[in-house]
Parts: C-alpha cells; sequence; structure tokens
C-alpha cells in the first residue's frame, strides 16, 4: 500500500512541474499561450533536445562537458545536406549519411580525449572549433535547406516513432547494461570506481560511443524537422546544448520521483513550454535568456541541497511530534 501511494504521489509532483508552467504562462498571456496545436508543437520540439540531453547524459553525470555535441549534430546535418544538393540521394542515403557521420565525429572525439588526456573541457572547446569548421566548409549558404521529401521523418508519426525507439534503446543501455552501472558508479565517484576494478578510461570511451549513436539521430531529426540548418560560427553550436544541459539538471532534480530518463524528457519539455509561454508575453530574446538562467539557477540550488531541504522538513515534523508527546 505504501509503495502504491508513493508511486502515485511521486507521479503527481512529476506532473505538476509542466502543469504549473503551463497554467502560469496561460494566465500571464492571458489565455494567448496554451492551445493544443501549441502544445503539440512544442512536444515535437522537444525531442531533439531530449536526445541531445540523452547524448550527453552520461558524460556529464561522469563530470565530463562536451561541448562540441551541437556542433556534431550541425556538421552532420550539414554535410547531409550538400549531398542532397550535389548529387539528390534518396531518403534513406541521405539518413544514413546524417547519422553515419554524427556517429563518426562523436567517435573520433572520444579519442581525441582518451589519446590527448587532457581535461574534456579543453578538448571539447579544440573539437568544437574544428567541427564549426568543418560545417562552415561544407554549407551551401548561410542557411542551408532540404527538399519537403526528405524531411518525412519530421512529421508526426515518424519523429515519435524516431525517438521512441531511442527512448527505448537508451533506457536499455543506462538501466540493463554493464556500461550503464559503470556510468552510475562513476558519477557517484570515479575513484571509489576505479578501485571497485571499473576501467574508467573504457568507461569514458563508450559515453562518447553511446554519446555519437544519440547525436547523429538527433542530427536527422534535427533537419528532417526544421528542414533547414544554420550555419555555425564564433561557437554558435554551443548555444543548441546549453536548453540540453538544462534539461538533464532537471532530470536530475525529478530523478528521486521518476526514472532519470522521463525526468530529463520533462525537463526539456518544460523548457519549451516556457520559451513559448514568453514568446506569447512579447518578451525579447534577452528576457527569455534571463528567464532561463534564473530557472536552472533555482533547480541548481535544489538539486545540490535537496537533501539539506528534505531534512529540515523532517527535523521539523519530528520537533513537533516531540512537542506534542510532550504536551
Amino acid at each position: 500500500m505504501n509503495t502504491a501511494s508513493t508511486k502515485i504521489k511521486n507521479t503527481v509532483v512529476v506532473i505538476l512541474l509542466p502543469a504549473l508552467v503551463y497554467l502560469l504562462f496561460f494566465i500571464l498571456s492571458g489565455g494567448k499561450f496554451g492551445k493544443a496545436s501549441s502544445i503539440i508543437m512544442n512536444f515535437k520540439q522537444t525531442l531533439v533536445p531530449t536526445l541531445i540531453s540523452y547524448a550527453m547524459c552520461c558524460n556529464v553525470l561522469c563530470n565530463r562537458m562536451d561541448l562540441s555535441a551541437g556542433a556534431i549534430v550541425m556538421v552532420a546535418a550539414m554535410f547531409g545536406a550538400k549531398m542532397v544538393y550535389l548529387y539528390d540521394i534518396g531518403l534513406v542515403p541521405f539518413a544514413l549519411i546524417v547519422t553515419g557521420l554524427g556517429i563518426l565525429l562523436g567517435i573520433l572525439s572520444g579519442l581525441i580525449y582518451i589519446f590527448m588526456k587532457v581535461p574534456a573541457i579543453v578538448t571539447a572547446l579544440g573539437v568544437c572549433m574544428i567541427y564549426e569548421t568543418c560545417s562552415n566548409l561544407a554549407s551551401i549558404s548561410w542557411v542551408t535547406a532540404i527538399s519537403g521529401n526528405y524531411t518525412m521523418l519530421g512529421r508526426f508519426p515518424y519523429c515519435v516513432i524516431v525517438f521512441a525507439v531511442m527512448f527505448v534503446l537508451f533506457c536499455l543501455i543506462f538501466n540493463y547494461t554493464k556500461f550503464g552501472y559503470h556510468v552510475r558508479a562513476c558519477a557517484s565517484s570515479q575513484q571509489i570506481a576505479k578501485c571497485g576494478g571499473v576501467n574508467t578510461k573504457r568507461t569514458a570511451f563508450l559515453c562518447y560511443v553511446v554519446s555519437s549513436v544519440f547525436l547523429g539521430v538527433a542530427a536527422l531529426l534535427k533537419i528532417s524537422i526544421q528542414g533547414s540548418i544554420d550555419t555555425a560560427s564564433y561557437m554558435s553550436s554551443t548555444n543548441i546544448i546549453f536548453n540540453c544541459l538544462l534539461g538533464i539538471y532537471v532530470g536530475i532534480a525529478l530523478e528521486p520521483y521518476c526514472n532519470l530518463l522521463v525526468g530529463i524528457l520533462i525537463g526539456n519539455f518544460v523548457l519549451n513550454l516556457m520559451t513559448s509561454g514568453l514568446l506569447s508575453m512579447g518578451l525579447s530574446s534577452s528576457l527569455q535568456d534571463t528567464a532561463s538562467g534564473v530557472f536552472l539557477l533555482v533547480i541548481m540550488i535544489y538539486t545540490y541541497n535537496n537533501q539539506r531541504i528534505l531534512d529540515y522538513i523532517q527535523n521539523r515534523k519530528e520537533k513537533k511530534a516531540l512537542e506534542k508527546m510532550i504536551a
């Protein structure tokens, strides 16, 4: 009975976050925000950031920040679009080229990190700039577009089917494989994990390998949904990953109440709701960034202090119970 009630309570908490965000912007916008069509579009726009969040998740949990993830997505999508433009290849070759290039670039990032033996953030910055240069070389113009025939995977229900397959795949990898257990061990303490027999270097490389698969698929869905891809310059590709990082941290904050994967999906959906809500209120992009920053700060404060908050609440309850017994 306690288990059932706990599950119900946790489900309510998880659903409450997007529901409160929805109600907040519905009220503030005077009913302009929150139509069914816009909510469906928000969900569709959540798919790619969530896949990128899954790609970055293992590295983030192990305290490695892969800033090249956005550049990989852009280069893979850009190169696939250029192949369409030059050779008019079919949908299947296009999908294989985009996904395959994403996988190759992701694995290359992992190899560079392993063999250079420098902090991940340094490697990621260097690789990001190199990949952005490649994106410029592969671009046709400032914005590279593909025809409607190649965007089929970005339409309903195909985009949802692709996402569902990748969701199940990540769930199996993260929750039911030796690699997933090693990632969680390294997330707790890499030194302790190493002493416990975990090959941390191999686990780190596999994090990049798993990441590459999801980045390749994310690149395919991104250009299929948008129909075009912008040319990256001046580290602009990092803008792709910042909201994805927010999604991961929201997922970590929700982890006590649901599976991490579900939490990340909810986190990205909430962030998309916030963006749409702020747009419906007519706020500028700079104010939207400010709101996202405040939201991140709140989430980080809660994530790293939630145990203190829970302990404080528990102590207050015990103190009140003790006072009642004495009285």
